[in-house]
Protein backbone atom coordinates (compact mmCIF):
# COMPACT_ATOMS: atom_id res chain seq x y z
CA UNK A 1 0.00 0.00 0.00
CA UNK A 2 1.67 3.16 -0.81
CA UNK A 3 1.15 5.92 1.65
CA UNK A 4 0.26 9.54 0.82
CA UNK A 5 3.14 10.90 1.17
CA UNK A 6 5.10 8.58 -1.23
CA UNK A 7 1.99 9.53 -3.62
CA UNK A 8 2.91 13.07 -3.47
CA UNK A 9 6.51 12.07 -4.22
CA UNK A 10 5.67 10.26 -7.18
CA UNK A 11 3.33 12.95 -8.33
CA UNK A 12 5.65 15.63 -8.12
CA UNK A 13 8.14 13.47 -9.72
CA UNK A 14 5.92 12.52 -12.52
CA UNK A 15 5.19 16.35 -13.04
CA UNK A 16 8.65 16.62 -13.13
CA UNK A 17 9.16 14.30 -15.64
CA UNK A 18 6.01 15.73 -17.58
CA UNK A 19 7.63 19.15 -17.97
CA UNK A 20 11.21 17.68 -19.04
CA UNK A 21 9.53 15.67 -22.11
CA UNK A 22 7.65 18.91 -22.30
CA UNK A 23 10.37 20.76 -22.64
CA UNK A 24 12.71 18.20 -24.52
CA UNK A 25 9.80 17.59 -27.17
CA UNK A 26 9.53 21.44 -27.73
CA UNK A 27 13.09 21.25 -28.38
CA UNK A 28 13.04 19.06 -30.82
CA UNK A 29 10.35 20.21 -32.53
CA UNK A 30 12.10 24.18 -32.93
CA UNK A 31 15.10 22.50 -34.17
CA UNK A 32 12.82 20.27 -36.87
CA UNK A 33 11.59 24.02 -37.91
CA UNK A 34 14.74 25.29 -38.42
CA UNK A 35 15.49 22.35 -39.94
CA UNK A 36 12.64 22.82 -42.28
CA UNK A 37 13.40 26.26 -43.01
CA UNK A 38 16.66 25.80 -43.70
CA UNK A 39 16.17 23.21 -45.99
CA UNK A 40 13.11 25.23 -48.02
CA UNK A 41 15.48 27.99 -48.50
CA UNK A 42 17.73 25.62 -50.08
CA UNK A 43 15.64 24.20 -52.16
CA UNK A 44 13.88 27.96 -53.12
CA UNK A 45 18.10 28.81 -53.62
CA UNK A 46 18.27 25.56 -55.80
CA UNK A 47 15.62 26.14 -57.58
CA UNK A 48 16.16 29.87 -58.49
CA UNK A 49 20.03 29.12 -59.01
CA UNK A 50 19.10 26.61 -61.75
CA UNK A 51 16.07 28.18 -63.36
CA UNK A 52 13.86 24.73 -62.45
CA UNK A 53 11.29 25.59 -65.27
CA UNK A 54 9.91 22.73 -68.01
CA UNK A 55 12.27 23.73 -70.42
CA UNK A 56 9.12 24.90 -73.14
CA UNK A 57 10.98 23.30 -75.89
CA UNK A 58 10.11 25.59 -78.81
CA UNK A 59 13.71 25.01 -80.09
CA UNK A 60 15.60 22.32 -82.12
CA UNK A 61 14.03 21.29 -85.31
CA UNK A 62 10.59 19.11 -85.78
CA UNK A 63 7.02 18.73 -84.95
CA UNK A 64 3.53 16.73 -84.32
CA UNK A 65 1.19 16.66 -86.50
CA UNK A 66 -2.53 18.09 -85.49
CA UNK A 67 -4.05 19.90 -88.99
CA UNK A 68 -3.05 20.80 -92.35
CA UNK A 69 -4.08 24.83 -91.89
CA UNK A 70 -1.18 27.24 -91.99
CA UNK A 71 -4.00 29.61 -90.83
CA UNK A 72 -4.48 30.58 -87.11
CA UNK A 73 -7.76 31.17 -85.55
CA UNK A 74 -8.68 31.49 -81.77
CA UNK A 75 -7.55 28.92 -79.83
CA UNK A 76 -6.51 26.72 -83.03
CA UNK A 77 -3.41 24.30 -83.02
CA UNK A 78 -1.16 25.24 -85.91
CA UNK A 79 1.32 22.46 -86.57
CA UNK A 80 3.14 21.06 -89.91
CA UNK A 81 5.64 18.67 -91.55
CA UNK A 82 8.83 19.71 -93.10
CA UNK A 83 12.15 17.58 -94.05
CA UNK A 84 14.01 19.16 -91.65
CA UNK A 85 12.16 17.20 -88.73
CA UNK A 86 13.73 14.96 -85.51
CA UNK A 87 13.43 11.62 -86.62
CA UNK A 88 11.54 9.58 -83.79
CA UNK A 89 14.16 8.30 -81.67
CA UNK A 90 15.65 11.76 -81.85
CA UNK A 91 12.48 13.44 -79.97
CA UNK A 92 12.70 11.23 -77.81
CA UNK A 93 16.41 10.97 -77.08
CA UNK A 94 15.67 14.90 -76.53
CA UNK A 95 12.30 14.32 -74.92
CA UNK A 96 14.40 12.36 -72.39
CA UNK A 97 17.00 14.73 -71.86
CA UNK A 98 13.94 17.70 -71.15
CA UNK A 99 11.75 15.49 -68.90
CA UNK A 100 14.85 15.61 -66.29
CA UNK A 101 14.27 19.01 -65.79
CA UNK A 102 10.27 19.14 -65.57
CA UNK A 103 8.94 21.66 -62.88
CA UNK A 104 5.44 21.57 -62.78
CA UNK A 105 4.44 24.01 -60.13
CA UNK A 106 1.88 22.37 -57.50
CA UNK A 107 0.70 26.08 -55.90
CA UNK A 108 1.29 28.26 -59.34
CA UNK A 109 -0.28 31.50 -57.47
CA UNK A 110 2.49 30.91 -54.87
CA UNK A 111 4.89 30.63 -58.10
CA UNK A 112 4.01 33.35 -59.86
CA UNK A 113 4.48 35.23 -56.63
CA UNK A 114 7.60 34.24 -55.26
CA UNK A 115 9.54 31.80 -57.40
CA UNK A 116 12.42 33.29 -59.42
CA UNK A 117 11.80 35.99 -61.94
CA UNK A 118 8.08 35.21 -61.96
CA UNK A 119 7.63 38.68 -59.90
CA UNK A 120 8.82 40.30 -62.38
CA UNK A 121 7.42 38.38 -65.79
CA UNK A 122 4.21 39.27 -63.73
CA UNK A 123 4.49 42.83 -64.10
CA UNK A 124 5.85 43.04 -67.59
CA UNK A 125 3.15 40.62 -68.87
CA UNK A 126 0.75 43.64 -67.11
CA UNK A 127 2.76 46.68 -69.30
CA UNK A 128 1.86 44.94 -72.67
CA UNK A 129 -1.86 45.41 -73.04
CA UNK A 130 -1.05 49.01 -72.29
CA UNK A 131 1.82 49.33 -75.31
CA UNK A 132 2.10 49.35 -79.35
CA UNK A 133 1.89 45.43 -79.80
CA UNK A 134 -1.08 43.75 -81.47
CA UNK A 135 0.65 40.73 -82.05
CA UNK A 136 2.51 38.61 -79.84
CA UNK A 137 4.26 35.27 -79.87
CA UNK A 138 5.39 33.28 -76.74
CA UNK A 139 7.77 30.99 -77.52
CA UNK A 140 6.78 28.23 -74.80
CA UNK A 141 3.98 26.99 -72.91
CA UNK A 142 3.14 25.30 -69.30
CA UNK A 143 0.60 25.09 -67.61
CA UNK A 144 1.69 27.98 -65.19
CA UNK A 145 1.82 30.15 -67.97
CA UNK A 146 -2.17 29.90 -68.54
CA UNK A 147 -1.92 33.17 -66.63
CA UNK A 148 0.14 35.38 -69.43
CA UNK A 149 -3.09 35.99 -71.16
CA UNK A 150 -5.08 37.11 -68.58
CA UNK A 151 -2.00 39.70 -67.14
CA UNK A 152 -1.72 41.24 -70.35
CA UNK A 153 -5.63 42.09 -70.26
CA UNK A 154 -6.49 43.53 -73.88
CA UNK A 155 -8.75 42.43 -75.97
CA UNK A 156 -6.87 44.41 -78.75
CA UNK A 157 -4.22 42.20 -78.55
CA UNK A 158 -3.91 38.23 -79.94
CA UNK A 159 -1.45 36.49 -77.45
CA UNK A 160 0.02 33.33 -79.41
CA UNK A 161 2.33 30.64 -77.72
CA UNK A 162 4.73 27.93 -79.33
CA UNK A 163 4.63 24.73 -77.91
CA UNK A 164 5.63 21.49 -80.05
CA UNK A 165 5.01 19.49 -76.42
CA UNK A 166 2.23 20.36 -74.56
CA UNK A 167 1.47 19.90 -70.81
CA UNK A 168 -0.31 16.61 -69.82
CA UNK A 169 -3.24 18.96 -69.43
CA UNK A 170 -3.64 20.95 -72.54
CA UNK A 171 -7.26 22.18 -71.39
CA UNK A 172 -4.75 24.41 -68.99
CA UNK A 173 -3.32 26.22 -72.27
CA UNK A 174 -5.01 29.92 -72.51
CA UNK A 175 -4.33 31.49 -76.03
CA UNK A 176 -5.56 32.92 -79.00
CA UNK A 177 -3.39 30.35 -81.16
CA UNK A 178 -0.95 27.78 -80.67
CA UNK A 179 1.76 26.80 -83.10
CA UNK A 180 2.92 23.23 -82.13
CA UNK A 181 6.18 23.30 -83.57
CA UNK A 182 9.44 24.19 -82.93
CA UNK A 183 11.27 27.76 -83.87
CA UNK A 184 13.75 26.23 -86.26
CA UNK A 185 10.91 24.98 -88.65
CA UNK A 186 8.48 27.82 -88.27
CA UNK A 187 9.52 29.64 -91.59
CA UNK A 188 9.18 26.95 -94.04
CA UNK A 189 6.22 25.25 -92.22
CA UNK A 190 4.01 28.57 -92.21
CA UNK A 191 5.31 30.83 -94.80
CA UNK A 192 2.61 33.03 -94.20
CA UNK A 193 3.72 34.12 -90.89
CA UNK A 194 6.45 36.40 -91.67
CA UNK A 195 6.72 39.78 -90.62
CA UNK A 196 3.68 39.21 -88.54
CA UNK A 197 4.31 39.60 -84.60
CA UNK A 198 5.41 43.13 -82.53
CA UNK A 199 6.70 41.07 -80.07
CA UNK A 200 8.56 38.12 -79.49
CA UNK A 201 8.97 36.24 -75.88
CA UNK A 202 11.28 34.13 -75.47
CA UNK A 203 11.87 33.30 -71.62
CA UNK A 204 13.68 29.90 -70.87
CA UNK A 205 14.62 28.68 -74.24
CA UNK A 206 16.95 30.60 -76.37
CA UNK A 207 18.64 31.53 -73.16
CA UNK A 208 19.03 28.70 -71.26
CA UNK A 209 21.73 26.27 -71.03
CA UNK A 210 20.75 23.04 -71.26
CA UNK A 211 19.23 24.21 -74.95
CA UNK A 212 22.75 26.06 -75.96
CA UNK A 213 24.35 22.46 -75.01
CA UNK A 214 22.38 21.16 -78.08
CA UNK A 215 23.18 23.76 -80.35
CA UNK A 216 25.80 24.21 -82.72
CA UNK A 217 26.54 27.54 -84.79
CA UNK A 218 23.92 26.04 -87.63
CA UNK A 219 21.05 26.09 -85.03
CA UNK A 220 21.78 29.04 -83.67
CA UNK A 221 21.56 31.01 -86.64
CA UNK A 222 18.31 28.92 -88.15
CA UNK A 223 16.91 30.29 -84.47
CA UNK A 224 17.95 33.71 -84.91
CA UNK A 225 16.79 34.03 -88.31
CA UNK A 226 13.48 32.29 -87.37
CA UNK A 227 12.75 35.11 -84.97
CA UNK A 228 13.86 37.69 -87.51
CA UNK A 229 11.60 36.46 -89.77
CA UNK A 230 8.89 36.39 -87.49
CA UNK A 231 8.98 40.10 -86.44
CA UNK A 232 8.00 43.19 -88.38
CA UNK A 233 10.00 46.27 -88.67
CA UNK A 234 11.21 47.63 -85.47
CA UNK A 235 9.91 44.63 -83.78
CA UNK A 236 10.97 43.26 -80.56
CA UNK A 237 12.47 40.15 -79.75
CA UNK A 238 12.77 39.66 -75.35
CA UNK A 239 15.08 37.45 -74.20
CA UNK A 240 15.63 35.99 -70.92
CA UNK A 241 19.11 34.12 -69.73
CA UNK A 242 20.41 32.56 -67.25
CA UNK A 243 23.24 32.69 -65.58
CA UNK A 244 26.20 30.57 -67.31
CA UNK A 245 24.09 30.08 -70.82
CA UNK A 246 26.75 30.66 -73.17
CA UNK A 247 30.70 30.78 -72.49
CA UNK A 248 31.17 34.85 -73.04
CA UNK A 249 27.79 36.62 -73.50
CA UNK A 250 29.02 39.29 -75.31
CA UNK A 251 30.71 37.79 -77.90
CA UNK A 252 27.65 35.59 -78.14
CA UNK A 253 25.32 38.30 -79.24
CA UNK A 254 27.99 40.26 -81.05
CA UNK A 255 28.55 37.30 -83.59
CA UNK A 256 24.62 35.90 -83.76
CA UNK A 257 22.25 38.50 -82.81
CA UNK A 258 23.50 42.19 -83.22
CA UNK A 259 23.88 42.16 -87.17
CA UNK A 260 19.93 41.14 -87.31
CA UNK A 261 19.21 43.11 -84.15
CA UNK A 262 19.49 46.80 -82.33
CA UNK A 263 19.86 46.28 -78.14
CA UNK A 264 17.35 48.87 -76.80
CA UNK A 265 16.00 49.75 -73.63
CA UNK A 266 12.07 48.68 -73.87
CA UNK A 267 8.90 50.01 -73.45
CA UNK A 268 10.45 54.40 -73.12
CA UNK A 269 12.99 53.07 -70.86
CA UNK A 270 10.68 51.16 -68.34
CA UNK A 271 13.32 48.20 -68.76
CA UNK A 272 16.83 48.97 -69.68
CA UNK A 273 18.63 45.60 -72.12
CA UNK A 274 20.66 43.26 -69.31
CA UNK A 275 17.72 44.12 -66.58
CA UNK A 276 18.65 42.10 -63.74
CA UNK A 277 16.91 39.78 -61.57
CA UNK A 278 18.14 37.67 -58.43
CA UNK A 279 21.93 38.65 -58.46
CA UNK A 280 22.50 38.30 -62.24
CA UNK A 281 20.83 34.73 -62.47
CA UNK A 282 18.69 35.92 -64.71
CA UNK A 283 18.79 38.78 -67.36
CA UNK A 284 16.48 40.22 -69.68
CA UNK A 285 17.54 41.83 -73.59
CA UNK A 286 15.23 43.90 -75.80
CA UNK A 287 16.38 43.08 -79.54
CA UNK A 288 15.23 45.28 -82.24
CA UNK A 289 14.87 43.62 -85.30
CA UNK A 290 16.67 46.04 -88.03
Amino acid sequence: MVSIGARKKNSSLGFCTKRVVVIVSALALLALGLQASSLIRSLEHDLLQHSFEKPMNATLSGAAVLTETNQIGTNDRIVGTGSDAMSEDQKENWKQKMDAWVYEPKNINYFWKKMGDRPFQREFYSRLGKGNFNRILDVGARSYNKFCKDLINSTSVEYLQMEPNLPSDPSDLKNDGLFECYMNEVREKYPDQGSSFDLVIDFGVFGWKLVQNEFDDTKVKGYVNSVTWLLRDKGCWVLKTDQGWVPNEVEFFDKHILPYFTMKDFDNHAYESGHSIKGGNFKFYFFYKK
